[in-house]
């Protein structure tokens, strides 16, 4: 017969346990409820890298970079974002803006045509990195 001091005793040791292991189980929800908030926190606070266009080809200007925004248009004209002293290119003759996070590129009725990858394009192209737009003379490769 085992006396009542140890079924007293086994039977805190017993709730001790059961109160340690509802502890564990409390921290490991919390834990995982927390962590993506953490990453969402981490994720704000990278700098946001913007893409760019890079010239691969050109008679002048070989190795300059433009940082793309929303919108940029290429071509002769004086107000063009990105001006190229071509004869070869139009006063309008390509943008490049975002659209739902991707960028596309768009011919805009340009005499010469532009090109993505060697291939003439007739509507807005979708860019990938490593693609390179060629208009006129000049070669550009796009980069994020």
């Amino acid at each position: 017969m085992i006396p009542n001091i140890v079924y007293l005793a086994l039977r805190y040791f017993f709730l001790a346990l059961l109160f340690v292991f509802i502890i564990i189980v409390i921290r490991a929800i919390m834990t995982d409820v927390k962590a993506p908030a953490a990453v969402g926190r981490k994720q704000r606070r990278r700098k946001k890298v913007r893409p760019q266009l890079v010239v691969v080809t050109s008679e002048s200007g070989q190795g300059a970079k433009y940082n793309l925004g929303r919108a940029v248009s290429i071509g002769r004209a004086p107000d063009c974002e990105i001006i190229i002293d071509d004869t070869y290119i139009s006063n309008k003759h390509a943008s490049i803006y975002e659209s739902g996070g991707a960028y596309l590129v768009e011919d805009m009725g340009s005499t010469n045509g532009t090109y993505v990858n060697g291939r003439k394009i007739s509507y807005p192209l979708e860019l990938r990195p490593g693609d390179r737009i060629k208009i006129g003379k000049s070669v550009f490769e796009f980069k994020l």
